[in-house]
């Protein structure tokens, strides 16, 4: 609100897993929603938070910013920990079997590290289930220092970072298509990107909304004039791993 967000001039928009887990109640989106005073948020994520909306998604999610408006998205992957400190699991309302978070995004990591049945992996590769398929052929090269290993905790650490990256690539393509485009800074003073991973935990029984975290890695500014990077200002520089994602330019 400081940065002049008010709720009459907010376009508030959500790039993150279109998982259930990350809508409850007490979701990051959620907390954003209530701190902006936003009526709604636009859906930009589709598996594994990437914006599969598309440049026409993005389009129709920026042609309603209010005039003179600003525009805020929070956007990235999200990995679960279960209860007993397994990253990639989490336990789900009413299922009594630990379940995985990302799904698509250990979905994607099971295929290139060859775990499923070769029968199973050709029928799962040539369905028209074309967002997994799209995170498989992206995430593919990017895990080539994960090949030969066990599945760990780092292992799974280590594709959500690489998740992230998909996300943000995803992210800066569709909306460049805009903000190089003159008009664009008529109609809008101002767009705010917030990325990072949300961390599900506690979604089991007698726990509603769990009690997620977010590590932020990217807070920027864009304007007419330019990009500012603002997450020292707001989180301080202690996180090492938000450094390449902080160092990232937009254009």
């Amino acid at each position: 609100r400081d940065r002049g967000y008010p709720p009459a001039n907010t376009l508030f928009g959500s790039s993150l897993c279109s998982d259930e887990i990350n809508d409850t109640a007490e979701s990051l989106v959620g907390d954003f929603q209530n701190k902006l005073g936003t009526d709604g948020v636009f859906n930009l994520g589709g598996l594994g938070g990437l914006p599969f909306v598309g440049i026409s998604g993005m389009g129709a999610f920026i042609h309603h910013v209010p005039k003179n408006g600003k525009i805020f998205i929070v956007f990235g992957p999200h990995v679960g920990i279960s209860d007993k400190g397994v990253v990639g699991q989490i336990e789900r309302v009413g299922q009594e079997s630990i379940s995985t978070s990302c799904g698509a995004g250990i979905g994607a990591y099971k295929a290139i590290m060859g775990k499923k049945g070769e029968s199973e992996a050709e029928t799962y590769l040539g369905t028209k289930d074309f967002q997994e398929e799209y995170i498989i052929a992206k995430l593919s090269d990017r895990l080539d220092p994960l090949k030969g290993q066990e599945q760990s905790n780092e292992s799974i650490t280590f594709l959500t970072n690489k998740m992230y990256d998909l996300v943000w690539e995803m992210m800066r393509s569709e909306i460049n298509a805009y903000t190089t485009k003159d008009d664009f800074w008529k109609e809008v003073t101002e767009v705010t990107l917030l990325g990072g991973i949300v961390v599900n935990r506690g979604h089991g029984a007698g726990v509603p909304g769990g009690e997620d975290f977010y590590q932020p890695l990217m807070l920027k500014s864009l304007t007419k004039d330019g990009e500012s990077d603002l997450y020292g200002e707001v989180f301080g520089d202690f996180p090492a791993l938000a450094a390449p994602h902080r160092a990232a330019k937009y254009v």
